[in-house]
Formats: C-alpha cells, sequence, structure tokens
C-alpha cells in the first residue's frame, strides 16, 4: 500500500514544506486572496501560451488590472490639469483686479473700481466694502455698507480672516440691493487701522457652491491685503 504524502518540517520554524499542488490547493480553497493581495500578481510572469480548460488566464488579468490602473492614473492627472487651469485663470484674476485697484485716484474711485469694476473682473456678481460705525466719517456711495458696529465679529471667523460660504445668507446689510443675487458667498476681514474700526470685503455669487470652505485662498488674501493697504492710503489722504 502506497503511503500517504506527509508534510516534512522546513529547515526554518516549524512549517511545513509545499509543493506547487500545495500552493495550487490551498488557494483554491481561498479564492479572495489573490483579489485582496493583487499586488503580488503585478510582480508574476504572465504565461506565454494560451491558457487551456480549467486554467486561469493570469496575463489578461494582469492587463486588465495595468488598464485599470492607467486609467486611475490618467484621471489623477486629469484632475491635477484641471487644477492647474483654474488656478492660473484665478491669478491672471486676482493680478488684474490688484492692477485696476491700484490705479485709483482717490477714495471714491477706488471704491468704485473695488465694488463696481471687479466683479466682471473676477466674474462674480456683487463686491461690497462693508465698514462698522466708527469716527470716521464716510461719504454715501454704491457699494460702500455702513455696519452696527460688532456685526463683523458675529461671523464665523474661526477658520481665520476669510470667510468661504457655498450657502450664503441673506443680508441686506452686507449686499444691500443686490442681496437676491447672492447664494454663494466670501467674506474677507480687513485690518485697517485708521478706520478705528472692523472692516471686510463680501464677494457674492448667485452659484450656489460657488465659494467653499475646501477652496485655497492665498489668492484671496493677496487680493485683501493689496485692498486694505490701498483703503489705509487713501483714508490718510483724504482725512483730516
Amino acid at each position: 500500500m502506497a503511503k500517504s504524502k506527509e508534510s516534512k518540517p522546513s529547515d526554518k520554524g516549524s512549517l511545513p514544506d509545499l509543493d506547487a499542488a500545495d500552493v495550487r490547493n490551498w488557494l483554491n480553497r481561498h479564492p479572495e486572496f489573490l483579489k485582496e493581495n493583487a499586488d503580488l500578481l503585478m510582480e508574476a510572469a504572465p504565461p506565454t501560451r494560451p491558457s487551456g480548460e480549467g486554467v486561469v488566464d493570469m496575463q489578461s488579468f494582469l492587463v486588465e488590472r495595468l488598464q485599470s490602473e492607467v486609467r486611475r492614473l490618467t484621471d489623477t492627472q486629469n484632475t491635477f490639469v484641471a487644477a492647474a487651469r483654474i488656478n492660473q485663470h484665478t491669478q491672471k484674476m486676482i493680478h488684474a483686479s490688484v492692477q485696476l485697484i491700484l490705479s485709483a485716484t482717490g477714495f471714491a474711485h477706488f471704491v468704485h473700481i473695488l465694488t463696481q469694476d471687479l466683479p466682471e473682473i473676477l466674474e462674480v456678481d456683487v463686491i461690497t466694502l462693508c465698514i462698522e460705525d466708527g469716527p470716521i466719517p464716510l461719504p454715501e456711495m454704491t457699494g460702500l455698507q455702513r455696519l452696527k458696529s460688532g456685526s463683523i465679529d458675529r461671523a464665523n471667523w474661526h477658520m481665520g480672516h476669510i470667510l468661504m460660504r457655498p450657502v450664503a445668507t441673506k443680508s441686506r446689510a452686507i449686499f444691500g440691493p443686490a442681496m437676491d443675487l447672492v447664494y454663494s458667498d466670501s467674506l474677507i476681514k480687513l485690518e485697517v487701522p485708521s478706520l478705528h474700526a472692523q472692516a471686510m470685503l463680501a464677494i457674492g455669487s448667485r452659484e450656489e457652491g460657488h465659494f467653499h470652505p475646501d477652496q485655497g485662498t492665498e489668492l484671496l488674501a493677496f487680493l485683501a491685503t493689496c485692498t486694505q493697504s490701498c483703503l489705509q492710503m487713501w483714508l490718510e489722504n483724504t482725512t483730516p
């Protein structure tokens, strides 16, 4: 009578020696293993002959996996390219806005550029300059919104000086008669010592979700820095 095959201990530890049949039988009993460890197949050499009946076509599996990986990498690349194009377009808009702000010839002209000209350049629907009541008298003009003292600090500024809101709260105090156009907005707090009052720039879009917390704010921060510097300069030149 033939003796049954027995597993012999290996030289290293107590694990039994395995031959190809043992591995094949184990894989047949655990078909999920290769699916969960597909990276092992990436290192395997595909067969060079057609698969027969009952033989897994490893070459087709590898090709499909590589094709899937290529599609994933292509999608990732396209996402990066699209993001880079959007960022480049935004940079151009911000730079054009700053150049126009710097061309102002007076305080009224500065406010007009900021609130009447910049919306078209920045592809938004409304921009207002909001300043709380304070000791500095300011003339009435379109786009300049006067707020009650303490109004700006009531906004949720926990993320810094720029608040991106995908769904805006309708506010006549902030956007005046244009409030019905605003479905998404960005509020940017300004630091202007000469005002002796809080101030912010409010940018509104009729597109809900136009602004959202995941957006980068570096370019808006740059615009805010230029805006507050120019505002400070014009206040120093126009107030006694």
